[in-house]
């Protein structure tokens, strides 16, 4: 058993405790007697009963504490012998005891930090007496906090073990001086605080405090429960499954939270409407649900006209989705959910290989509760979160599964050849997803050197690169052929970086010249960014340097800014960071904010004493993309959502090791020392690389292949479903609905009417008037008429509104539809809709039939 604390070292701790506490009293009851007096309640000294009451509070418990302070200083040795019982109490009273003073203290501090307005909303009226009673609030939980863990520490104190924890801490608080070094820099210079011209856009959605400590105590519940069940069964359990038991668990929590949570209309999905009821998706998620549903209707990965795509592999990630469950909004939500829900467990076993299962837990309650803040502030915040369809949130998921790869790659032996070209290959398939995860290979090559060393390391750094080559190349080449361009973006994305390489920037695309293809498009716009950079690159390396700082500080903002326990809402509302932030630190925010730096470094510093350099994988994750946002000219918002959980994993890594070094310090515990030794098992022992064979080799580079190629197959082996019919056939299909009027079936016959055909994606009705105006989007944009829009998916794609006043009509999502408008007309003149399995219905409006007769 660990040596206990030495009876001199507790007693100058009672002494200091009892001093501490003497000097808080009185400085109470002088704040209590300095704050402004009722005038007409005075009655003694021009106090009133109820201040004099409280004053006498704080008063006596101050006479007390300086009589005791007083007699120790001056009879050391009776204290010692007074505290001899303390150890012996029964374990039960013991406890007891402890209970009622962490009672005391979490409810004074939790009232102590509660905001005027929540006071207010949770006591009413009662709310004015806390104010009155703060000071008393924050004495009683000093004494408390003090008496618990002085308790603590006499009975189960152990200053011995603690020294090998020394390297540690030295090594956090050196990265915590470099972190506050780069701050002052920051502060000097305005380096990333408003050099570049362009706006700030706000962090992701924030983890408050108490989540933080709610995420701590059910990490240690589940893990103690585990332990227990683990050597319940352990003839049963092997230590990797008990690690993989624990992460589904995880995946479980984070799916049922995550689906239960309700998701809000936001900028990228609009509210329930007739006549389906349902959500559908708006601005970036329309245009990766209409390039899915192009997919599945066998017209390849295009969108409209435009042969190049951004995100090929969420899109095919999508169109398998939309293949399962079909056209319902919902049920794609809800699927991409259970997807999605990996990403916690997967950081939960990189932060358990990184440190241990204890901040594995922390970290994934952690980011468990931050994306389901993320869903429940999506009309309040401009993010991206997992009930909706974007690409930010899987490209985090990625991320964390690379990051896993990584981290047994890089401490794995440097001839696992295989292992590198798959690591490779997956990092190529994932720059399919994002293509600022394309910055990431020179990253991880100069991690690979500086792991192995050049002569040994450029190996498997080669495989490693040619590994993602493989992969990503096919769609480069793809669309080569098909645009005439090197791109592994679309057409657009030029056009956005040519708006932001100005010395005026903007935020979207530049239009297309009359008559210019998408491939010259492509090829203008790059040439305008190297033109500019060539012409300006001192103010080119300064935007770049700056909104590389600027990512990096608004990464460390989702931490608790605030002591104050606000609700969610209002601490993204009365917090000067959202919507969008002006550089300017909240006065409160300053202490939180060095606060968590700490844990970060000290995070840092677990993880490189842990690892080495593979304890570095998540910061050079985070430093890799946002390389690649910073040559962007973006920061923030959902841009850096795919890394910024880098800094959240060392802050979780940080408060593990403070917990591992408290229960440390009370390991005479025999449920501590229990505990810490089911701690320091391995849960995931390190396997040796799989031997490299022919076989191998050709198994991985048929893999890569197909992953690179998979994009292409589908293409080459896909039929569209859709043609564009004759007259004679659109008029069999009206005829098919039993409502055919003569006047339009005149009108095909004689070209006054324009037949499509194709799927109807996102049918909505709208009362005249009504819509939105954020944005330029046509199907959801005000007119002064009653319609029905959806977007038509075909061989002539396009936008289509139907002038109509009923919204309760049979319109499924994904139906086939024909669509009639009149030459030259902007609306349609009727739409004939066949759902799956039900006999069609043909809409017409009214107002456009007497024109096309």
């Amino acid at each position: 058993m660990a040596a206990a604390v030495t009876p001199l070292k507790t007693q100058k701790a009672w002494q200091l405790a009892l001093a501490l506490a003497a000097l808080a009293g009185w400085a109470t009851a002088a704040a209590l007697l300095a704050s402004p007096s009722e005038a007409g309640r005075a009655s003694l000294g021009g106090y009133s009963l109820e201040r004099l009451a409280l004053t006498l509070a704080a008063v006596l418990p101050a006479l007390l504490f300086t009589w005791l302070a007083l007699r120790t200083w001056r009879q050391p040795s009776g204290l010692a012998q007074k505290l001899k019982p303390v150890g012996g109490l029964p374990q039960a009273m013991f406890a007891g005891l402890a209970a009622l003073l962490a009672v005391v203290f979490f409810i004074s501090v939790g009232l102590a930090l509660l905001p005027e307005a929540r006071a207010v909303s949770l006591f009413g009226s009662l709310s004015l007496y806390l104010l009155r009673l703060l000071p008393l609030l924050w004495f009683a939980a000093l004494v408390s906090g003090l008496a618990l863990v002085l308790l603590l520490a006499e009975r189960f104190g152990s200053a011995a073990d603690f020294t090998g924890q020394k390297p540690v801490l030295r090594l956090g608080l050196a990265v915590y001086l470099g972190i506050l070094a780069l701050a002052g820099l920051v502060a000097l210079t305005g380096l990333g605080l408003g050099f570049d011209a362009t706006t700030w856009n706000a962090p992701n959605a924030p983890i408050l405090l108490t989540q933080v400590g709610l995420s701590l105590a059910a990490a240690l519940l589940t893990l103690r429960l585990a332990f227990g069940l683990r050597q319940r069964w352990a003839a049963l359990v092997a230590p990797r499954c008990f690690e993989l038991a624990l992460a589904a668990l995880v995946w479980l929590v984070a799916a049922v939270l995550w689906l239960g949570q309700p998701a809000q209309p936001t900028y990228y999905n609009s509210p329930p409407l007739p006549p389906t009821q349902q959500s559908f998706p708006l601005s970036d998620a329309f245009n990766h649900d209409v390039i899915a549903n192009s997919v599945l209707i066998g017209e390849g990965f295009r969108f409209n006209d435009f042969v190049a795509i951004r995100r090929p592999l969420y899109i095919q990630f999508l169109a398998g989705l939309e293949a399962v469950v079909g056209a319902n909004y919902g049920a794609v939500v809800s699927l991409q959910v259970l997807v999605l829900a990996l990403f916690p467990a997967f950081l939960f076993l990189l932060a358990s290989r990184l440190h241990n299962p204890l901040s594995g837990l922390v970290l994934a309650g952690l980011i468990i509760l931050k994306e389901s803040n993320a869903i429940a502030l999506g009309n309040v915040i401009n993010s991206s979160h997992a009930k909706l369809i974007m690409a930010d949130l899987p490209t985090a998921l990625a991320m964390s599964a690379f990051g896993l790869g990584a981290v047994a790659w890089l401490r794995g032996s440097p001839r696992n050849w295989l292992g590198a070209l798959l690591l490779g290959g997956l990092l190529g398939w994932f720059i399919l997803l994002r293509s600022q995860v394309l910055t990431l290979v020179p990253f991880f090559g100069l991690i690979g050197l500086l792991t192995w060393g050049l002569r040994v390391g450029w190996r498997p750094v080669l495989l490693f690169g040619l590994g993602a080559l493989l992969v990503a190349a096919p769609w480069v080449v793809r669309n080569r052929v098909l645009m005439g361009q090197w791109a592994i973006e679309d057409a657009v994305v030029a056009g956005f970086l040519a708006n932001r390489y100005s010395h005026t920037p903007g935020t979207f695309g530049l239009p297309f010249l009359d008559g210019e293809s998408e491939g010259q498009y492509y090829a203008r716009h790059m040439q305008s960014v190297r033109t500019f950079t060539q012409e300006n690159p001192g103010y080119v390396a300064g935007f770049v340097a700056d909104n590389y700082a600027r990512n990096l500080i608004l990464t460390a903002l989702p931490m608790p800014l605030s002591l104050e326990l606000r609700d969610l809402e209002s601490h993204v509302r009365e917090l000067p960071y959202w919507p969008s932030w002006d550089g300017r630190l909240a006065l409160e925010s300053v202490l939180p904010i060095a606060l968590n730096l700490f844990l970060v470094a000290l995070g840092l510093a677990v993880a490189w004493r842990q690892a080495r350099w593979a304890g570095l994988v998540p910061l050079v994750i985070n430093l890799g993309f946002t390389a690649n946002l910073a040559l962007a000219r973006v920061s923030g918002w959902r841009y850096n959502l795919p890394a910024d959980w880098s800094l959240v994993l060392y802050y979780a890594l940080g408060l593990g090791q403070l917990l591992l070094w408290t229960f440390v310090f009370l390991r005479r515990s025999p449920a501590v020392q229990a505990f810490l030794s089911d701690l320091s098992q391995p849960v995931s022992p390190p396997s040796a690389p799989a031997k490299l064979t022919a076989g191998r080799a050709a198994g991985a580079l048929l893999l890569l292949l197909l992953m690179g190629n998979s994009f292409l197959l589908i293409e080459a082996l896909s039929t569209p479903r859709y043609q564009r019919p004759s007259s004679t056939e659109a008029s069999a299909m009206l005829q098919a609905t039993g409502q055919a009027q003569p006047w339009l079936l005149e009108g095909l016959k004689n070209g006054d009417l324009q037949a499509l055909y194709g799927r109807a994606l996102h049918p909505r009705y709208y009362a005249a008037g009504a819509g939105t105006s954020e944005g330029d989007f046509y199907l959801t944009s005000v007119m002064d008429f009653e319609r029905i829009t959806f977007y038509l998916l075909g061989p002539d794609p396009g936008s289509v509104a139907l002038p109509f006043g009923q919204p309760h009509v049979s319109f499924p999502a994904s139906s086939d539809v024909l669509v009639l408008r009149c030459r030259g007309a902007s609306y349609a003149a009727a739409v004939a809709v066949f759902p799956a399995g039900e006999a069609g219905q043909l809409l017409i409006s009214d107002t456009l039939e007497s024109s096309c007769r």
